[in-house]
């Protein structure tokens, strides 16, 4: 099974309703990509990690961010680049299962 590419665009609709995070003002150009978004994302949770790591760790249940990953990526230094990872590909695996069965 070959999942396709990450679609930034529609990673941001998910960020935007599904989780509430805002990437508005961080991402300058209309034509944005993956890294991008990553980078933006990364910055939004630098700043939950240091003023609201229980809204962080909600967020991440919510998403069902396996708990040991989360543990070993705030155990690194760029723990928010980490996190912001390991969040965009799970919202890249709910997209293709969701499109894939749309499309049955």
């Amino acid at each position: 099974m070959h999942k396709p590419e990450p679609n930034p665009k529609e990673l941001d609709e998910q960020l935007r309703a599904q989780l509430q995070i805002d990437t508005t003002g961080l991402i300058t150009t209309d034509d944005f990509g993956y890294e991008a978004l990553r980078d933006a994302l990364a910055q939004r949770i630098d700043v939950m990690i240091r003023e609201n790591r229980q809204l962080l760790y909600a967020t991440l249940y919510r998403i069902d961010v396996a708990e040991k990953d989360v543990r070993m990526a705030m155990g690194e230094k760029e723990s928010a680049l980490l996190l912001a990872e390991l969040i965009l590909k799970k919202l890249q695996e709910k997209l293709y299962w969701r499109n894939l069965y749309r499309n049955k």
